[in-house]
């Protein structure tokens, strides 16, 4: 008797391909993949600051006026960044172009598609004055908290496409928004503290030359403030965290909170690691990379709340 099953066919290589290209495509796999990638291009720049890369390539967009730069470390860490910026930043453009062809019909998601692009060009330009002014630390500042905006409004984004729901403001915790608002000014006085070489104005933590108040200098008022922000920062999200789990937050906002206080943790010990092991080139990296992390997984939480009805902070 003949079997009468019929023969599934095999899919052929090229509809695979085709397969596989439209998951690309989509707005959730693209701007998580984008997330990751514009993260991974932060702790890079972390690196360019650590290993004192970033004048190794003195013009721009060319490094030593050429294509292909000279084989030397630094210079290589610098050229590497900026390859890798030019490919996260097609990457940002497929997400806006993704966010206009299939939700510019969402008001939040098309303005942030907006507000995406503008603060890509601005990062662009900033890019090219960092060069130009020997990275300046006011211009760094500036380089980083335009990169942390664009992760941001990615993981918006990212976020957003997973629901249909509209953003409202009223449902944001209020020590959750102080608390980024720490993290940020930790982050950014942290790229100050580095670009002045105000690291290692004290040899000792969390004490500052065995006192509670700074020295008498320029150097040790910026170490001092970065040191006291960022504990107050700690605090701050401590208390987020302990109000989450009180009046039973939705799951998503209390494990963003729970990783986000643990890595803070761990980023203020590579902080006081700097002092012990005289800013050694892997620790100064790994302080970034962890304050980057805090940052992501705060907006995580935050945009969580924005973007879903389901209760927040519900009664105790």
């Amino acid at each position: 008797m003949e079997n009468s099953t019929a023969v599934r066919r095999r899919p052929t290589a090229g509809s695979a391909l085709k397969q596989y290209g439209s998951a690309l495509l989509d707005l959730r796999i693209l701007g998580l993949i984008t997330v990751l990638a514009t993260y991974g291009l932060i702790v890079l720049g972390g690196v360019v600051r650590a290993t004192d890369s970033g004048t190794a390539c003195p013009d721009w967009p060319l490094c030593h006026g050429q294509v292909i730069p000279p084989a030397e470390t630094k210079v290589w860490i610098e050229f590497t960044h900026r390859l890798v910026a030019s490919l996260v930043g097609f990457m940002i453009l497929g997400v806006v172009l993704q966010v206009w062809r299939l939700y510019r019909h969402r008001a939040a998601m098309k303005w942030a598609g907006v507000l995406t692009v503008i603060l890509l060009a601005a990062q662009v330009i900033v890019g090219g004055i960092t060069v130009g002014t020997e990275t300046a630390a006011g211009v760094v500042a500036i380089h980083l908290t335009i990169a942390l905006a664009l992760i941001s409004l990615l993981i918006f984004i990212a976020v957003s496409a997973w629901t249909d729901e509209r953003p409202s403001l009223s449902k944001l915790a209020p020590l959750s928004v102080i608390g980024l608002a720490g993290v940020y000014a930790v982050i950014v006085l942290g790229a100050f503290v580095s670009q002045t070489d105000a690291g290692l104005a004290y040899p000792d933590w969390p004490l500052f030359d065995g006192k509670l108040l700074p020295a008498d200098s320029q150097a040790g008022y910026l170490h001092w403030v970065h040191r006291v922000v960022a504990g107050i920062a700690g605090v701050v999200l401590a208390g987020a965290l302990l109000v989450a789990l009180r009046r039973r937050a939705a799951p998503p906002i209390v494990w963003g909170l729970t990783a986000a206080f643990a890595v803070y943790v761990g980023q203020s010990l590579f902080g006081a690691a700097n002092v012990w092991l005289d800013l050694a080139t892997w620790v100064r990296i790994v302080h970034l990379a962890l304050a980057s992390a805090v940052w992501a997984m705060l907006v995580f939480s935050l945009v969580w709340a924005l973007t879903r009805t389901e209760h927040v902070y519900g009664e105790p």
